[in-house]
């Protein structure tokens, strides 16, 4: 590939990942928003049902609807049940705890792909990953301030998030590499929705009372009839999730991965300006620097991959 085709690969694949991770964080503020007044089995299950169809019509174009039952279905459903979970736990935190610092500590999640790999795949890790999975969670300490006043419990929620995330990453790398990512969108999208669908039977009739703290609320509030406009929020929600997946596969089709991870901290910047300017959270000077100290972790990480490569 010459110079010029290369550099054309490379802006395309910045762009779409740059475009993912704005509506990725669309979608969670709208989420957030809604957590003060629905339950979260009620938004994602019309949220995930509604990019069901989309998921069909990308497998049928990509001519996969017959890969779709495939011998590795047990793969993909615990990938997926990972992943809901993974989903689960950032809103949770995010009703509660600011937006930036919901996706500053979801960063930490390529620390425990590399943690857990020796144990579940058998992959060496060498010093260098060992040693940024150290400074990355110090930025996380220096974020979330366990011991003094400032410390949420509910931020232990969006780590809980990273380490589901990256548990169904690990598992991502056991599937056939030759299945196609629109057979693997369809099966996440529908493990989604079963999963809230679960969540809401066992959440929805509404036999638990109010507590008062809104990441539990938010979990046992009974199902209720939204209002118009909240409908169409997490409707939106549905059809923005349809168009994520897409230019995130785009993304890693068109450059390495090493070239490209980096643009999803990108993320960040769209948790604070949602964050300030929808829910008036401004960052402090502890999460600024915590999240500088995840990201330069990560971003060592990444760099050390792309020599190893």
């Amino acid at each position: 590939m010459d110079t010029t085709a290369l550099h054309d690969h490379r802006v395309k694949a910045a762009l779409s990942i740059c475009m993912a991770m704005i509506i990725a964080v669309s979608c969670d503020a709208i989420v957030k928003h809604l957590s003060a007044h629905y339950p979260i089995h009620l938004v994602n299950t019309i949220r995930f049902a509604f990019t069901l169809p989309s998921g069909l019509y990308l497998v049928y174009h990509a001519k996969a609807l017959p890969r779709v039952i495939s011998p590795q279905y047990c793969i993909l459903i615990a990938r997926g049940v990972l992943i809901a979970f993974g989903n689960l736990f950032f809103m949770l935190a995010a009703a509660t705890i600011p937006l930036a610092d919901g996706v500053a500590l979801f960063f930490t999640m390529p620390f425990f792909v590399a943690g857990l790999v020796p144990f579940l795949i058998g992959e060496r890790v060498p010093l260098i990953r060992w040693v940024t999975i150290i400074i990355g969670f110090v930025g996380v300490i220096v974020m979330t301030r366990p011991g003094t006043s400032m410390f949420q419990k509910e931020a232990l929620l969006a780590i809980l998030c990273a380490f589901f995330y990256g548990m169904g990453q690990v598992l991502t790398r056991r599937l056939d590499p030759t299945l196609l990512t629109a057979v693997t969108a369809l099966w996440q999208s529908s493990v989604y929705t079963l999963f809230y669908l679960i969540l809401a039977l066992v959440f929805g009739f509404g036999l638990i009372a109010p507590s008062g703290n809104a990441s539990l609320d938010f979990l046992t509030r009974g199902w209720i009839i939204p209002e118009p406009p909240h409908l169409g929020l997490m409707l939106l929600a549905g059809l923005l999730s349809c168009f994520q997946i897409p230019f995130q596969v785009a993304g890693y089709r068109y450059a390495e991965s090493s070239f490209v991870a980096p643009f999803e901290y990108t993320a960040m910047i769209w948790a604070v300006f949602y964050g300030v300017l929808v829910f008036g959270d401004i960052p402090d000077s502890a999460t600024i620097i915590g999240a500088i100290i995840v990201a330069a972790a990560g971003l060592v990480m990444l760099r050390f991959d792309r020599k190893k490569i």
